[in-house]
């Protein structure tokens, strides 16, 4: 039987279940100045009649499309980077700078304007011709190792479209011969490829893709991601086989690089 102290405890947190949660004030130190948000006019004259000259911030083409990527697309940052052709540090500080604008403008009662984009301006906006590079020992699937493959699969892009595609060889690959995962040394760090003579060695097999932009793989160490970052070169590491699927999924900017695959 229980204790009337356990009883009175229990009637205790019914009642207070079935209490409303407390108010909570949410404090706002922020002075609203502006009350609408209208479009800009491109009549000079007439705005200045109608909003009594305000003053004016002006969106650059790139701040319009990084807006448009990051917050109407809900694309992470190094998918948008991507399909802007920058990286993805260019790509959070351009950012950075529209959402200050923009914040400006909404709470100050400025106005704003988008740029008008020239030929020009869209075509930055687009990927230009570039080169996409696969590490492959068949021709057709990613491989799974970046130093073991014995060669490059090479994509050209132009505008976004795959116009050629040729085989490379890749130096240094036999180098690995007979290995097993298990026996890579490790290096201070902890990561595979930072032993003596790794960043030698993979500076050579970089060689051969010095002007592709991207180099995917299946995996690789972390030594050879640190040095092929430093060749100027946008590694990802993929779960995908095909290459022509990753390659679809690159050009559409979902294509995920997993960090986790280093070793």
């Amino acid at each position: 039987m229980r204790s009337p102290l356990c009883l009175l405890s229990a009637a205790q947190r019914l009642r207070h279940k079935s209490m409303p949660r407390p108010c909570c004030v949410r404090r706002i130190a922020s002075e609203i100045r502006a009350c609408s948000i209208v479009p800009f006019m491109e009549d000079a004259e007439l705005a200045q009649k109608l909003f009594g000259g305000a003053e004016l911030i002006v969106l650059e083409p790139d701040e319009v499309e990084a807006l448009r990527l990051a917050d109407l697309e809900s694309l992470y940052q190094e998918q948008a980077a991507r399909m802007m052709g920058i990286s993805r540090q260019t790509f959070g500080r351009i950012l950075e700078r529209v959402h200050r604008k923009v914040a400006d403008a909404l709470l100050n009662g400025k106005a704003l304007k988008l740029e008008s984009r020239t030929q020009n301006s869209i075509q930055s906006l687009k990927e230009k011709i570039m080169k996409v590079a696969f590490v492959s020992d068949d021709g057709k699937t990613i491989s799974r190792h970046f130093g073991r493959a014995a060669y490059y699969v090479v994509l050209t892009v132009d505008d976004g479209k795959v116009v050629q595609k040729e085989q490379r060889p890749k130096l240094g690959h036999g180098n690995f011969a007979g290995q097993q995962e298990a026996h890579h040394e490790h290096g201070a760090t902890g990561g595979h490829g930072f032993e003596p003579g790794a960043q030698e060695r993979h500076a050579g097999m970089v060689q051969a893709i010095l002007d592709c932009k991207t180099l995917i793989a299946g995996g690789m160490g972390a030594g050879a991601y640190a040095s092929i970052q430093g060749a100027g070169i946008e590694p990802i590491v993929t779960d995908m086989q095909s290459i022509d699927d990753a390659a679809a999924a690159y050009l559409a900017g979902t294509l995920a690089n997993h960090m986790e695959y280093l070793h």
